[in-house]
């Protein structure tokens, strides 16, 4: 700290006054610039400014600034988190390091639960789920010795195994070979169909090709896969409920390149054919076939006419399928008014475009980052020269989006290691609103609480901390006030992981036409945690993400705003959501309410 803040004495003004408080800290992570402290002013501070002045540096960045995370979180080594492993007493640490070692495929990783005997099945959390990663070390040739079995005989008779994890990680086992049979047939809920689906997709598509050709041809209530993967039939009036997240997972799992015979796989039509997320899971995988029929690809075209940022989504099949008409539209696309759909224009740009300039003219806003993301990372791809690549990568350095100054800033580090730190843009009226609304929530500190409505009479309440993150927290709440999730799909349920939401236009795609400043923090993602989706740092937005189990290792890198309250009701809901699911309302709920 002390060589840091020397070396930052010369980029920008020394503080006068041995204090450093959370509005301070709040506006110089929105600026993005660090303050500068003297050793002796740094020495002088008390404990509580120190650290808040140490994160502040780690979440700006810049040139110099600490590290956030420890070495074994930075840059995980085996070694490192067998050591973690040897040492580890409680859940949590056994959990870190028993994730980490499955990582790197350890045939050890069970030595993180080495010493858990019957006796501690009952100080276990109930939500720290360890059916899957039991099953990933057995795939990587741990052995499960008799003190850890009776640890999780111990559990399943304190009621603290999921049925549905349990299910899944069998599948998983059985179909490499590692168990003969399933587990007794659960039900066909929505989670449960979307994790059974999710183990089965993990084998090899030749254990996979026949169930995929016959049994999911149609959806219906006798088709062979639901035993098949460990399911209870479902009621006929309950496959519409499924059917986005079916037709989601055979998307998924369709291999690359894709088989001609799945095309050619017949069977009545699905109930959720026309669904747009089902469609925008499935034109992902249409560049995998070797060829796709024309005409079907113009119908989905014709399909999706109304939704500009659909298009986009189609535009990689079109490219391998139908190079003219694919030209044709990422004329259109470029010239048109979507944001999203631009972005998806520009990364099908083999070559630098002749009207580059006037290309980069259109994404001078705010609201058009997607693309600005996009055609940095294309300015290397077309292998421009090196001058032409450094000028470019230096105009960005103005753009009024901070995050497009950031990325030019990355890239051009690459050709310049020398590259000055970027400075941040005038505040918009959404910048100043926000960061108002930040100071007034940190400055009370108490927690902000957000209630989803779903459809189906379900619920779950967030409890959101403005101390941690007050930019994020702020910009949730302002969202929530107008309405922005009220009507929208959740389009990213993964069991066992995490449920995204946010999106306005009901896919993984779009924001709320700006971003917000990452603000990381060693606060850790364990169940019911409430994170920002990104998709590079400082890209947070409108979506986000509640954990479902522990995901340790996105604990430092995304920003974490809360979690949920009642986890016993909350999480369940959370594992049995369907795919597509619809937010009726977000409310922001006032203090005792």
């Amino acid at each position: 700290m002390r060589a840091l803040c020397l070396s930052l004495l010369a980029s920008g003004l020394v503080a006068a006054v041995p204090a450093f408080s959370v509005k301070e800290a709040l506006h110089a992570e929105w600026r993005r610039q660090a303050p500068v402290f003297t050793p002796e002013q740094v020495a002088a501070l008390p404990a509580a400014d120190r650290a808040r002045l140490e994160r502040t540096l780690a979440r700006i960045g810049a040139p110099g600034a600490p590290r956030l995370l420890p070495p074994e979180w930075e840059q995980p080594t085996v070694e490192a988190w067998l050591a973690k492993a040897a040492t580890a007493k409680t859940p949590r640490e056994r959990f870190d390091a028993l994730f980490f070692l499955n990582r790197f495929k350890s045939p050890r990783a069970l030595e993180a639960l080495s010493g858990l005997t019957a006796k501690d099945a009952a100080a276990w959390p109930r939500h720290l789920h360890l059916e899957a990663a039991l099953a990933t070390a057995r795939l990587n040739g741990a052995e499960v010795g008799p003190d850890l079995q009776a640890f999780l005989d111990a559990r399943r008779k304190l009621g603290k195994v999921d049925p549905v994890r349990a299910q899944a990680a069998r599948l998983r086992l059985v179909m490499a070979g590692k168990e003969k049979d399933l587990l007794p047939p659960v039900a066909a809920t929505p989670g449960a169909v979307l994790a059974l689906m999710d183990a089965w997709n993990r084998a090899p598509w030749e254990k996979r090709k026949a169930l995929a050709l016959s049994g999911f041809s149609s959806l219906k209530a006798d088709s062979p896969a639901w035993p098949a993967l460990g399911l209870q039939p479902p009621s006929a009036s309950h496959l519409s409920v499924l059917c986005t997240g079916v037709l989601a997972r055979l998307s998924e799992g369709t291999p690359d390149p894709a088989p001609a015979e799945i095309l050619r796989t017949g069977g009545t039509p699905w109930p959720c054919a026309q669904d747009p997320l089902a469609t925008w899971y499935g034109a992902q995988v249409l560049p995998r076939f070797p060829q796709f029929p024309q005409e079907r690809l113009q119908a989905l075209r014709e399909a999706c006419g109304a939704q500009p940022s659909m298009l986009g989504t189609l535009l990689p099949a079109f490219r391998k399928h139908d190079p003219a008409k694919a030209d044709a539209l990422r004329a259109e696309l470029l010239a048109g008014a979507d944001p999203i759909a631009r972005a998806a224009a520009i990364d099908d740009l083999a070559v630098e475009p002749a009207d580059l300039d006037a290309l980069i003219q259109r994404l001078w806003k705010v609201e058009e980052y997607d693309g600005v993301q996009v055609l940095l990372n294309r300015l290397e791809a077309w292998k421009l020269p090196e001058a032409r690549r450094k000028a470019l990568l230096q105009r960005f350095y103005e753009h009024p989006c901070w995050t497009a100054r950031l990325d030019a800033h990355t890239h051009l580090k690459k050709l310049n290691p020398a590259a000055p730190w970027p400075t941040a843009p005038e505040p918009t009226a959404e910048d100043r609103a926000q960061l108002a609304l930040a100071e007034r929530l940190a400055a009370k500190g108490h927690p902000v609480r957000l209630r989803l409505t779903f459809e189906g009479k379900r619920t779950v309440v967030l409890r959101l901390d403005p101390r941690n993150a007050p930019l994020n927290v702020a910009n949730l709440v302002r969202l929530a006030r107008k309405g922005f999730f009220d009507g929208r799909r959740v389009p990213r349920v993964v069991p066992d992981f995490v449920v995204q939401m946010g999106s306005p236009v009901d896919t993984m795609d779009g924001g709320p036409g700006y971003t917000v400043r990452c603000e990381n923090s060693l606060d850790w993602y364990g169940p019911g945690s409430v994170g920002m989706a990104l998709s590079g740092k400082d890209t947070g937005g409108s979506q986000f993400f509640i954990t479902t189990n522990a995901t340790p290792h996105l604990t430092g890198r995304y920003t974490r705003v809360g979690e949920v309250e009642h986890p016993d009701q909350a999480l369940p809901l959370l594992d049995n959501l369907e795919l597509g699911a619809r937010i009726l309302k977000v409310q922001v709920l006032q203090p005792g309410r």
